[in-house]
């Protein structure tokens, strides 16, 4: 039971952003935008990012700082594309893509509950949001120990902490490497601090300063091989100016007459015309649109896509914003009615209607290992998991934040809110729960519990189900209660 609860705690904990694909306003007389985007990688065929999918076949590809090939990227890395994208059909076309990790370096230390990583002097929080590399095993932060040197991209958020989009074991031959603003710095001793980091730049080579030097509150990558854990401190041998930031011209031409497009969570609120995504300033105004939320909904660390045109001085106009949705419903159940040509596209689990949708993350983790993985290549019978949340409200129908195929099994799974029947059954999404052989438990706190104290506490909660289904009846094994819904 413990297993399962911080397996299911790593993998259902927090927001993916929601909605359809990414939507732009023509420009009169144009048939393309140049645009340059900033987000989480969710597909491939060729790299899906916002919700568009970007031709790379031209592009100059690149990962922590390395020319990498397209097998080389993965879902969930945060990547950011300078291109065009077509009015009529939404495609774009990329000229560049390029990733940069937040950490490359060893685990100091994993919260009891599997919430939160400690690596470089960086706080990593594992999400509902967070893909586990297939060379993690298993592909969870169970498969994680203190020493294991990982690579983590992900989405900072104002106090620093970064909340993981995709986790892997590093190749042998990376350097160690952090992301992360400039502070505390001392230019006398050649030393500042990446959050709980001190960086150690004295025998560094320096690029992309102004002043030939870093600077506080400087975005910057600091590269190296040795790490001192007793200090926490870094001895970087290349310290650049970081080129993670949409805003900035690669050519003349991308950011400033385009779209830029960003994904992240909210830091600095102010109001809606004041606040910044990503470290970059936007303004909302009484003409953006908002997708599955309002204008009430931003809050710092609230997690956003937002899209629009630079002014003059490099502020964000958005003309559409989506707010994120809490990823708090999961399905793991053979696949049926895959049907890739409806819009949306769909498919059932355990009798509940999926949609997905060009923001859903698509990940193979079966022996497939099909890495251009899409709707397409699931089968009737496939093992399937989803998370994502109820849409249209009220509908019993799931959109989909994220879809993996498995190895085929048969245990199924259901996380959704509890509704009462006749003990020992109850429902989640529709789906009858047997719970008359169950173990029960609770997430949050632990240990185990009582069917009695399960029936008298459940009314209102989350709920997590395993066992084995015969029809949309889950004859279940382990059952726990899972009270925060938002996290």
């Amino acid at each position: 039971m413990k297993t399962l609860l911080v397996t299911c705690a790593a993998l259902l904990m927090l927001a993916a952003c929601g909605g359809g694909g990414s939507t732009t306003t023509p420009a009169a007389g144009n048939a393309t935008l140049s645009v340059s985007t900033s987000g989480t990688i969710t597909a491939f065929g060729s790299v899906f990012v916002n919700g568009v999918r970007y031709d790379v076949s031209g592009a100059a590809l690149k990962k922590n700082g390395r020319s990498v090939a397209q097998s080389q990227l993965a879902v969930g890395e945060v990547a950011l594309v300078h291109g065009r994208q077509d009015l009529a059909s939404g495609q774009g076309s990329a000229d560049s893509v390029e990733v940069e990790d937040n950490v490359v370096g060893p685990i100091a230390a994993i919260s009891a509950d599997g919430t939160q990583l400690t690596a470089l002097g960086q706080t990593i929080n594992v999400t509902a949001s967070t893909s586990f590399a297939s060379n993690i095993v298993p592909a969870d932060v169970t498969g994680l120990k203190p020493g294991d040197v990982i690579e983590v991209s992900g989405l900072a958020g104002a106090n620093g902490a970064i909340a993981a989009t995709r986790i892997g074991r590093a190749p042998a031959d990376e350097s160690l490497q952090v992301l992360g603003d400039v502070s505390a710095l001392d230019s006398g001793n050649h030393v500042f601090h990446v959050n709980g980091l001190a960086v150690d730049y004295t025998a560094a080579a320096l690029s992309g300063f102004a002043s030939g030097q870093p600077a506080d509150g400087d975005l910057v990558v600091a590269r190296g091989t040795q790490f001192d854990a007793t200090a926490v401190q870094f001895t970087a041998t290349v310290v650049e100016r970081a080129h993670t930031d949409p805003t900035e011209d690669v050519d003349g031409q991308h950011a400033a007459s385009g779209r830029v497009e960003v994904e992240g969570l909210v830091t600095n609120f102010s109001s809606a015309a004041d606040f910044e995504v990503a470290g970059v300033k936007v303004s909302a105004s009484d003409s953006t649109v908002y997708e599955h939320g309002s204008a009430a909904d931003l809050a710092d660390s609230a997690r956003v896509e937002v899209r629009g045109t630079l002014d003059a001085n490099k502020v964000l106009q958005a003309d559409r914003i989506e707010i994120g949705h809490v990823a708090a419903l999961m399905l793991v159940a053979p696949a049926a009615q895959v049907d890739s040509t409806a819009t949306p596209n769909t498919l059932q689990l355990l009798g509940v209607t999926v949609a997905v949708d060009a923001s859903t993350r698509f990940e193979d983790k079966s022996s497939a290992a099909v890495q251009m993985f899409t709707l397409k290549d699931v089968h009737d019978g496939d093992t399937i998991a989803v998370r994502g949340y109820e849409s249209p409200a009220g509908s019993g129908r799931l959109l989909a934040r994220e879809l993996e195929r498995l190895p085929a099994s048969t245990q199924v799974a259901v996380r959704g809110p509890y509704t009462a029947t006749t003990a020992p059954q109850f429902m989640i999404l529709g789906v009858t729960i047997d719970a008359t052989s169950a173990s029960f438990g609770h997430v949050e706190e632990g240990g185990s519990m009582t069917s009695s104290d399960f029936f008298a506490q459940a009314a209102g909660q989350i709920v997590e189900v395993r066992g084995t289904a015969a029809g949309s009846t889950i004859t279940a094994t382990q059952v726990a209660i899972d009270s925060i819904e938002d996290r």
